[in-house]
């Protein structure tokens, strides 16, 4: 279903090298994007918008660590949130991901935010991995609170600092700021600069800035077909045992978390407004691409199942995803299937940096070369992966394909699940029993 690549087509050494933005929100669905003024205004109109923009693993870590190496979760060996961190540094994945590339590309590079989770256990609190140049991350072990919004220590270059719960401690405000502070010494020394920031936003509990906790609080969760689902019995046992032990889901219930998912997205919203001012001050913003994006989307009453993540439908897979950048038009779109697996390679190609031969994903770059005379040959297709079946999942596992127009899963306890995405965009009829043989040996 996928090629690595890594050429570097788009890119041209005579040109001043581009910096890079990489923004990633923490467990943010579609339904949030219209709530994000700046955003939509600076990255959406100004750039392109990808509609078919997929995680092969609708869960934190195992997304993170793809986006890191572009691989799938059975290459990167990270299918669940734990051991998570320790799995990827064991595995030796830490020497060679897209912060190594960009480093020996000679650009000066940046973490912060949420990395990997349980970062930092296995090694020391103050341990930095190869390749970022400056490291301002949340360590789990260290957090005072259930959450990285307030009451959080952050790895700043090793040295842990802690932080309270101040207006002015807000995590993704520190983290602003402290992004500020990147940009301009990059600008200083003149160097190209790859930022990867990764505020804690929306994941629960959804804790808003002070300033922003009075805001939209009339808004409802916009609730397509399949939420409350009425008829779930063609779901895999599997999938409405998660309903059983998740309790109830009302109405309420989904309006009052998404208010504050929400409120807690507008400092990331007013992230973005600060950082494209800065470059545009500085002279930088024409030479600079800006990603935004989650990684994993976010289920609320959908299919009558508690709020989450990590299942194989539409709103945990597929999530937003906007870039601007030197040689994109405002208001692009880009249809074709791309997914987190993408991410590195396509930087690369950007930047002009040597991907690695192991990668999954292959750079989309080529999509914002609107003189392009023949479309490329691209997929039809993904990989989708949760739980290491070898030593069982606590909670969940199952391997799926994500075609253009199909979605089919086999679960660890022989269940499956086909839905015609054209028929039925909300998946609401479970026909895999309606497959031939032949068809399901190939899916299989």
């Amino acid at each position: 279903f996928t090629g690595s690549s890594c050429s570097t087509q788009n890119f041209d050494p005579n040109d001043p090298p581009p910096n890079i933005i990489f923004i990633m929100a923490d467990d943010m669905d579609f339904t949030l994007l219209p709530y994000l003024e700046h955003t939509n205004r600076l990255i959406a109109q100004e750039g392109a918008v990808f509609t078919n923009y997929f995680v092969t693993s609708p869960v934190c870590c195992p997304s993170r660590a793809s986006i890191l190496r572009g691989q799938y979760p059975h290459n990167t060996g990270v299918f669940e949130n734990s051991p998570g961190f320790e799995q990827f540094h064991d595995k030796g994945n830490n020497a060679d991901t897209i912060a190594t590339w960009m480093k020996r590309a000679g650009y000066t590079t940046s973490y912060m935010g949420k990395f990997l989770n349980l970062y930092p256990a296995g090694v020391k609190r103050t341990y930095v991995p190869p390749g970022w140049d400056d490291w301002r991350v949340f360590l789990t072990s260290e957090r005072k609170s259930a959450d990285f919004f307030t009451n959080y220590v952050l790895n700043e270059n090793g040295k842990l600092v802690d932080y309270g719960e101040s207006a002015e401690e807000y995590s993704t405000d520190v983290l602003k700021n402290k992004a500020i502070e990147f940009i301009n010494q990059s600008a200083q020394t003149r160097s190209p600069f790859f930022l990867f920031i990764s505020p804690y936003a929306p994941h629960g509990p959804s804790t808003p800035a002070p300033r922003h906790s009075e805001l939209f609080l009339d808004v409802e969760y916009p609730k397509g077909e399949s939420f409350h689902e009425a008829d779930t019995s063609d779901k895999p046992l599997i999938i409405r045992n998660i309903r059983e032990s998740g309790g109830s889901f009302e109405v309420g219930d989904a309006d009052a978390l998404f208010v504050k998912r929400v409120q807690s997205m507008l400092a990331v919203d007013e992230m973005v407004l600060a950082l494209v001012q800065l470059l545009e001050q500085n002279g930088q913003l024409d030479n600079t691409y800006i990603f935004f994006t989650s990684d994993n989307g976010f289920h609320m009453g959908e299919h009558d199942l508690p709020s989450g993540k990590m299942l194989p439908y539409e709103e945990d897979i597929r999530v937003p995803l906007l870039i601007r950048g030197p040689g994109i038009q405002p208001n692009t779109t880009i249809q074709e299937m791309t997914a987190n697996i993408d991410i590195a390679p396509t930087i690369a190609e950007l930047t002009g940096a040597r991907s690695a031969s192991f990668v999954d994903g292959r750079s989309f770059a080529h999509f914002f070369d609107q003189q392009q005379a023949e479309p490329q040959e691209w997929r039809s297709a993904l990989l989708i992966e949760i739980g290491d079946l070898d030593r069982g999942s606590p909670v969940i596992a199952y391997r799926g394909i994500r075609g253009e127009s199909f979605v089919y899963v086999e679960y660890e306890n022989g269940e499956i699940e086909f839905y015609d995405l054209i028929a039925d965009p909300y998946q609401l009829m479970n026909i895999a029993d309606t497959l031939d043989t032949e068809t399901l040996s190939i899916l299989h």
